[in-house]
């Protein structure tokens, strides 16, 4: 009866994640908010539909294992060491500093400073799932802030190891809790550098074994023996499970194999991800919150608000731009799913009171449910600065110098730096406009000049001289943009050069009947063809 009650809470568990995250996709909204609201639904505080998590949390672990080890897939030990020194500098100090200023909240609030510092620290940590998967379905783990929340959430990981031995230090009354955090301090470098080493060594000649016999099953086998063997071997010492699989992905992604792997795992992280976003809306508990309201509403707020400010004033203090510090600081707000496992065990050690570990559970799980929409209101918020940072063309137009005898370039995508590149090699003068606030910053710090403009309007190509320009050069992905700019430019300037990239022949075709003077298809290398035709002295 009991395995067949054990069966059953699964079954349910299945059906509520395909329904949930079916409804959410219709809704067209992130698929972790499905998973979070089904599990507060079926979960043992509201229909109690599911009340055995014991196993259901050990499989959902297994998701977050599963997710960091495809992190480190795409992270190879290369990569990391070019990250600047200064973004982990940047983690560390985030979690001190926003651990020590909450620990002084909560014990301000007549709480033991055992308990607030237990508190404190958890909830500076971040979720790693959820923040990583965000990223990923983005296609922003490789952004500046994408780095950086990277970064961060690694030493938030290897913090967990010495909180849970000062937990359990505190839980004993010892008075060993100094030499106990070295000794586990000395215990995770030691492992992580035999885990790099050895790995390193051995884990290409394994794969090269285990690839020869053909047997797909064998691989399959041998991939999940790496991610949960290492995995084992970090938490012996301290660290979690899924800081091991990282390394482990890491190991893997400088191996021929790393593809293969990557599709042997996907089935299982997608699934047992899902598990855990569910369990984290399972610890929602619907009467606490309604008879806490008040209270909750403002520990939410207060924690998402005050971790926000702390990392955007770092990140800042890093040299990081405005932009992505406040994208950063609100990506990374919430708390995580350490803060469960730190403030659980306080509760079993009696660190920590029941009821306000219920109430820092419930808290924690709100601001991560609220995660997929702070991070799509950030990812707004940020794009809005850097449209207010750029430097637009009107700044141009109010300066005193006054560009002759240049290329303006419409468009600063990849064609357009290539035009741009040759024409510095040619000491030629130029000068791009773009729409696109990303490209022009970035462009900026390299000190070339792009600037934020519409070139169909007529005083931005007042602004940028086209009068006296030498040429202009189209190089605008979109087609519908490009033929209105050539049409506008050869009715204004019936003899200025306009050089055009074109999408197609049919596109080419356009361009040259409404007046384009060259016109390079992408059936050639088009940014070089482009410029040789400003660049020749005949002008064709």
């Amino acid at each position: 009866m009991a395995e067949s009650s054990y069966l059953l809470e699964v079954l349910i568990v299945l059906v509520a994640a395909v329904l949930s995250v079916s409804l959410f996709r219709r809704l067209r909204l992130d698929p972790v908010l499905g998973y979070l609201c089904a599990g507060a639904v079926i979960g043992p505080y509201s229909l109690g539909l599911v009340q055995g998590l014991a196993t259901i949390h050990a499989l959902a672990e297994l998701g977050v294992v599963f997710l960091l080890f495809t992190v480190g897939l795409e992270l190879p030990i290369a990569r990391i060491r070019v990250m600047p020194f200064r973004v982990f500098l940047l983690g560390i100090a985030q979690v001190f500093i926003t651990g020590t200023l909450i620990s002084a909240a909560v014990a301000a609030m007549g709480v033991t400073p055992e308990a607030a510092g237990i508190i404190g620290f958890g909830v500076a940590l971040s979720s790693t799932a959820i923040v990583l998967r965000l990223l990923s379905d983005r296609g922003g783990l490789t952004s500046q802030t994408g780095r950086a929340a990277f970064a961060i959430l690694i030493v938030q990981d290897l913090m967990v190891g010495p909180l849970l031995v000062g937990v359990f230090a505190l839980g004993d009354q010892s008075n060993e809790l100094l030499p106990l955090l070295g000794e586990a301090a000395l215990k995770m470098l030691v492992t992580v550098v035999l885990i790099l080493g050895i790995g390193r060594i051995l884990l290409r000649h394994l794969f090269t074994q285990v690839a020869a016999t053909r047997e797909p099953a064998i691989f399959a086998a041998m991939t999940l023996f790496v991610v949960l063997g290492t995995g084992v071997a970090t938490e012996h010492v301290g660290l979690s499970l899924a800081f091991g699989a990282f390394l482990a992905g890491m190991l893997m992604a400088e191996t021929q194999f790393r593809h293969q792997v990557a599709a042997e795992i996907q089935p299982f992280r997608g699934l047992l991800l899902g598990l855990f976003f569910m369990t984290v809306g399972m610890e929602i508990h619907p009467l606490f919150i309604f008879d806490n309201g008040a209270t909750i509403a403002f520990l939410v707020i207060a924690l998402l608000g005050g971790k926000a400010l702390i990392l955007i004033l770092l990140a800042k203090a890093a040299r990081m731009s405005t932009a992505d510090a406040v994208h950063l600081g609100v990506l990374l707000a919430q708390g995580g799913e350490f803060a469960f496992v730190l403030v659980g065990a306080a509760m079993s050690q009696g660190v920590v009171d029941p009821d306000l570990g219920q109430m820092v559970i419930v808290v924690v799980a709100l601001t991560m449910l609220a995660t997929p929409f702070l991070a799509g209101l950030g990812q707004r918020a940020s794009n809005r600065i850097e449209r207010n940072e750029v430097p637009s063309i009107e700044e141009l137009a109010d300066s005193d110098s006054k560009l002759e005898d240049h290329v303006i370039i419409a468009g600063f995508g990849r064609v357009g730096a290539i035009v741009a590149r040759q024409m510095m090699e040619a000491k030629v003068p130029f000068l791009a406009v773009d729409m696109d606030p990303h490209t022009i910053l970035q462009a900026q710090k390299r000190g070339l000049p792009v600037y934020y403009g519409d070139v169909t309007r007529a005083d931005i190509l007042e602004a940028v001289n086209v009068q006296a320009a030498r040429a202009v050069v189209v190089a605008l992905d979109d087609k519908h943009v490009s033929l209105q700019i050539v049409a506008i430019l050869r009715y204004i300037f019936p003899d200025l050069k306009i050089h055009a990239r074109a999408r197609d022949l049919a596109h080419a075709q356009e361009l040259e009947s409404i007046g384009a003077s060259t016109v390079v298809t992408e059936l050639v290398p088009t940014g070089l063809q482009l410029a040789q035709v400003v660049l020749d002295p005949q002008g064709e």
